[in-house]
């Protein structure tokens, strides 16, 4: 079983890399991993494995509309906590402000002050920065639940 889990990672955890697809409206993501479409069920099942199999993983659901289009609200999204050193420019990264709210928007810059953060929907980075006190997490893999009359649709415009 553990040779699942290990499959599904290797799947799942494709990053665009430095060409035109690691961008998306002029902010590089090419080191947050692009969801993969399935049922549902197969969303959970999957994301589940890999948080059970990943230390310190655990899954949740992303609502808002901040981060459209690389991740649609209702995305699920596998999230682990790395050290803060090994962060970097275009992670999506899962961050606690200082009125207790949890965000996650792109790494887009290393500052004095810690991380510039932006969603892909708002125009300019986020007032405050990630900083090692309120990193909550990475994401590392995503999984877009589709409806069997979505899954149609995808399967024909292949």
């Amino acid at each position: 079983m553990a040779w699942c889990g290990l499959l599904i990672l290797s799947v799942t955890i494709s990053q665009a890399d430095e060409s035109g697809e690691a961008w998306i409206r002029g902010v590089y993501t090419g080191r947050s991993p692009r969801p993969l479409a399935v049922t549902e069920r197969e969303a959970w099942q999957q994301a589940s494995t890999l948080a059970e199999n990943t230390p310190a993983a655990f899954v949740l659901v992303g609502s808002g509309r901040s981060m459209h289009p690389l991740y649609a609200p209702g995305t699920i999204l596998v999230l682990q906590k790395p050290p803060y050193a090994e962060l970097q420019r275009g992670q999506t990264a899962l961050y606690r402000t200082r009125q207790q709210k949890v965000v996650a928007h792109l790494l887009i810059a290393r500052v004095r002050d810690g991380w510039r953060v932006q969603g892909l929907n708002n125009p300019t980075h986020d007032m405050e920065p990630v900083s090692p006190d309120n990193l909550v997490g990475v994401v590392i893999a995503a999984f877009q639940p589709m409806g069997t009359g979505q899954m149609v649709q995808l399967a024909n415009l292949r």
